[in-house]
């Protein structure tokens, strides 16, 4: 079958369609164009974006790990307390063996109230990621200069979790971007190099800590008992900065704690990294 179609005015019809379909090209080439150009100039803020939603989840899955691992956490303080008792037996002071005391029975009101225990646990992540975020963020885009440290404590006793410490990770749930060095309660912290103190945080029996800011990179010294410097203060390196902490209830410690000692963070680019590999060598 055939069918006849008449057009009137063939010429017209046929210039009309062709600058349809020319109008038609020339939007979809101009939005592509636009969504290039969006793009372009929203890539980065995209790129963070996404990284800051890895981030959330990558703490999300962190928290629900801790969590799981409350009891195990409060258990394995309440121990590190009590080895600490009979490690001095008649030779511990009658003011630290109040403290002790209070700490032991601290733990063990936790271990009996589940929601308590996880809002205390939840409160010190906070505290720890904040301090860290905000380190991370003095050195995301400064220009970085040469890294010379010296050690904060004297490492007497060695490194009791390294960076990335696996055992670490295995009682409290989340990886160790740090190295924690044992000293007694109270010991003298230095800067680990010259800089400007960029903030003291003091959360009470928090995670206390104090942040510096040197030549294009930071230090984080965290689990400190009470500061010896204010925010803005210029340190030298070896200059006090404040006084370690760590005893599982005692102030600056928190709750993911292992036991006296000085938490220490070299962040570099926006990045935590191994301080060991910019220290000294132990002798």
């Amino acid at each position: 079958m055939r069918i006849d179609i008449e057009i009137p005015q063939p010429i017209a019809a046929i210039v009309s369609i062709s600058v349809t379909l020319a109008a038609i090209a020339f939007v979809d080439h101009m939005t592509g164009f636009s969504v290039q150009a969006s793009l372009a100039q929203g890539g980065e803020t995209t790129q963070e974006s996404i990284h800051a939603a890895e981030e959330d989840a990558l703490r999300l899955r962190q928290q629900q790990a801790v969590l799981q691992k409350r009891e195990e956490i409060l258990r394995y303080q309440l121990e590190l307390l009590r080895q600490e008792r009979r490690v001095r037996g008649s030779s511990l002071p009658s003011a630290m063996a109040a403290e002790i005391d209070r700490s032991e029975q601290m733990l063990l009101d936790l271990l009996r109230d589940q929601q308590e225990a996880e809002g205390k646990i939840l409160l010190t992540l906070q505290q720890i990621w904040e301090a860290e975020g905000r380190a991370i963020a003095l050195t995301r885009s400064a220009s970085l200069g040469q890294v010379n440290l010296r050690w904060p404590v004297d490492p007497t006793l060695g490194v009791s979790a390294g960076f990335g410490d696996a055992h670490y990770e295995e009682i409290f749930g989340m990886p160790h971007k740090a190295i924690d060095i044992p000293v007694e309660q109270g010991t003298l912290v230095s800067s680990a190099a010259d800089g400007v103190v960029e903030e003291v945080s003091d959360n009470g029996y928090g995670f206390n800590s104090v942040t510096i800011r040197h030549d294009g990179y930071a230090t984080l010294y965290g689990h400190v008992e009470s500061f010896l410097v204010s925010e803005g203060d210029t340190v030298r390196a070896g200059e006090p900065i404040a006084l370690s902490g760590g005893r599982p209830g005692s102030r600056g410690a928190g709750h993911l704690s292992t036991g006296p000692h000085l938490h220490f963070e070299l962040i570099v680019r926006g990045e935590r990294v191994d301080p060991m590999g910019y220290l000294p060598t132990q002798r």
